[in-house]
Parts: structure tokens; sequence; C-alpha cells
């Protein structure tokens, strides 16, 4: 069984061993077990640690059987090799899960949430909550409770005790049913039963903000800035906040104003532009019937517009059969596929849907509709016109039948 210097001391991160077993595998890399390991396997949400056995890369550690299996990129060339753990790797993620600790006990303190699961990712850390949501108030109390914490610099101590012993701490989730149990505490203030690597004393976790929530599966996940994390995060933002500063010309207090007012405007331009299309479209559609055709006494008209749009398209359709007596056929091509709508003012005379349908194969086209209006898109641009086409020689034989 290796012993597991992580325990004895979490910030040894240099240790001398004897090779226990090596195991090749057929891509190069190797299965080292060794007498003793400052390599934590990894456990409760936490990832494995990182570093060198002897200059080869540690890949992955896991735990198996008592052993402590490091895969490495290559083999040991001796029996004793001299092993390093990757240092800011291993004080980060002890900082990850020490900070949650105290922030789920927060939780606990501040409005009764209960921490379901937790974990430690390269960008930020999770809680996930029993609870339908968070007030972003509780969230600040929560932060206020556990910061404090964390100013105190408390002791973290570590308690190796029997599953029988288990009433004497106030933990705040049920330990696993197993014979000996380890109760991480945050002196006088949260106990639980973990097996992760934690930092000697609160300070060093430096700080925990709240920075995002989410809803998933019934239940309120938290994303955390913690340590170092926090500070680089809030620099982050500060660049961020004097650059848009710089950038609208005011004061940081003011970005979110200023933002607002572009985007209330930006708003109201869009508003203006489909407007103003629309009444072009209209138009556009007026100068149209003078050169109208017409078939069984009815006005025809016939467009192909290029990129022109949905709306566009739609407004010119409508202004057109805003009148009696009026059919027309208009398209949009665009790149890769085409829109198309036909449309009529002639009552119950025509029906579009058994007209337009029988001619989808010409350009690869679909859609839906009935009655005095059809529209779809088609997948051959190359065809649009012949699939105008085929439409316009179809409504003058319904015309010329004079086909209900």
């Amino acid at each position: 069984m290796t012993e597991k210097l992580y325990y004895a001391d979490s910030g040894r991160l240099e240790f001398d061993a004897a090779v226990i077993r090596a195991s090749s595998l057929p891509d190069g890399r190797c299965e080292v077990v060794l007498d003793r390991t400052c390599f934590y396997p990894g456990g409760g949400g936490q990832p494995c640690d990182r570093g060198t056995l002897d200059g080869a890369r540690v890949l992955d550690v896991r735990e198996q059987e008592g052993d402590i299996v490091h895969l490495v990129s290559a083999a040991p060339g001796q029996a004793k090799i001299s092993g390093s753990v990757d240092a800011a790797h291993r004080r980060d993620f002890m900082a990850q899960h020490t900070g949650q600790h105290i922030f789920s006990q927060a939780l606990a303190r501040a409005g009764s949430l209960e921490t379901v699961s937790v974990h430690f990712g390269d960008d930020d850390t999770t809680i996930e909550l029993k609870a339908d949501s968070v007030d972003d108030s509780m969230l600040r109390d929560a932060e206020q409770i556990a910061n404090t914490v964390i100013h105190e610099n408390r002791r973290v101590i570590l308690h190796e005790i029997d599953r029988a012993e288990v009433s004497r701490f106030p933990l705040r989730r049920t330990p696993p049913d197993e014979g000996r149990l380890r109760i991480v505490e945050v002196d006088s203030y949260d106990w639980a039963a973990c097996s992760g690597v934690h930092v000697a004393s609160a300070g060093e976790v430096f700080l925990v903000k709240a920075v995002s929530q989410e809803r998933i599966r019934g239940r309120v996940r938290i994303h955390l800035m913690i340590g170092g994390r926090a500070y680089e995060d809030y620099g982050r933002k500060v660049a961020l906040s004097q650059g848009l500063s710089r950038a609208l010309t005011c004061g940081e207090d003011s970005v979110l104003g200023r933002v607002q007012d572009m985007l209330a405007a930006e708003k109201e331009a869009a508003r203006e532009l489909r407007r103003l299309r629309a009444a072009q479209a209209a138009a556009e559609a007026d100068a149209a019937v003078p050169g109208a055709r017409s078939i069984g006494g009815a006005l025809l008209v016939r467009r192909v517009f290029d990129d022109c749009g949905p709306e566009y398209l739609k407004a010119f359709v409508e202004r057109l059969v805003a009148s009696p007596g009026r059919i027309a056929v208009a398209a949009d091509r665009g790149t890769g596929t085409f829109q198309w709508l036909v449309a009529h003012s002639l009552g119950d005379r025509v029906e579009l849907s058994a007209i337009v349908a029988k001619h989808f194969g010409v350009a690869d086209a679909k859609g839906g509709g009935r009655g005095a209006r059809v529209q779809g898109v088609g997948g051959r641009p190359e065809a649009l016109e012949l699939f105008v086409d085929a439409i316009e020689d179809e409504l003058t034989r319904a015309l010329g039948k004079g086909m209900a």
C-alpha cells in the first residue's frame, strides 16, 4: 500500500521513493506504483495532481486497492526515483477545495442552502444547491460570511476518526458509511467528511466571489472565483471596464447607462429601417402594377429579387394583393437557397397549394400554406427562374380555364 505523503503534509511537493511496480503500455507510457508519493489521485470533485517522476510527465494519478498508480509518459530508469508535484496546480486546487467548504457553510448560514454537488474546473468552481432560486442579496450575505472567515485566517484542522465517532462533529452532510473518515474542519466554523487535499489555513484561500448562477436539473448552480482566480478575474474586469470607458468617452460609472442608451437607439434605428424598407417595398409593388400581366381578368406580377430579405419580400407581396384581382409570384435569390412567396386576392377562384406543390422538384423547393397564400424555400437558386416560370404557366392555364 502506497504511503500517502499528501495527507501527512499537503504543502510538501518534492519527494524520493522506491518503485514497487512499473507496467509499460503499448503506446510507450507506463503505470508506476511507488512505496510513497506526494501525488494526490483526485476525489470529491478535486482533480489529481500534475508533475514529473524523474523528468517524465505524470499524465494521470488514481487510487487502486490502496496503491497510488501514476500514469507517466515514460518508464522509470531506476528503482529509486524523485517526484515533483506541479506547485501552482496543487495550490490552486487546494484553495479551490477549501474555499468551496467555506462558501458551502456560508450558504447554509445565510439561507439554509444545502450543497448537493461540487465541481472544480480549470476556469471556475461550481456548487449545485438544492433550491429553486437564490436571491442576489443572499449570495452577497454568503460572500460576506465566507470572506470574513478567510480574513480571520482560521486554521484548517484534519481529524482521522472511526465512523463511530462521527457524532462528535456537526457535519454539513451525512458522511459515507465506512470504517475510517477524514474530517476537514475550518476552525470552529465548518466540518465536512472529505478525502481532498486542503490548505493549512483559511487565509491561503485569499478570496471567494460568486460571479454567476444558473438553473440546471431543478437545482441552482453557483459559479465561483476563488483564490488567485478571483484576483485575475477582477483584473480582467477592471481592464474591460476601463476599455469601455475609453471607447465610450465616459466615466466607468457611466458605462452601463451609455450602453443602455446605445442599445435603445439601435432598436429604434432598426424599427425605423424596417419601416422604411416596408415603405420601399410597397412603393416598388405599386410601381409594378402598371406593367402587370393580365390573365383571366386578374393582374399577375412576377418579380425575382437578389437578397432583399424575407421582410421585404413579404411587404412587396402583401402590398400587391391588398387590392382585389391581383396575383403575386415573387422570389428572393440568396446564397445557396432562395425564398419564394405566391399569393392572390381572387377570393376562392384559385387554390394555390395544388398549383405550386407540383413544381417543387424543379428547384428542390418545399413550403406550405393553402388557399390564397403559399410560401417556402428552394434548394437550387440556379433553377429559381424555371420554378417561377412553371408556377406562372400553371396559373395562366388555371385562370384561362376558369379553374376553381
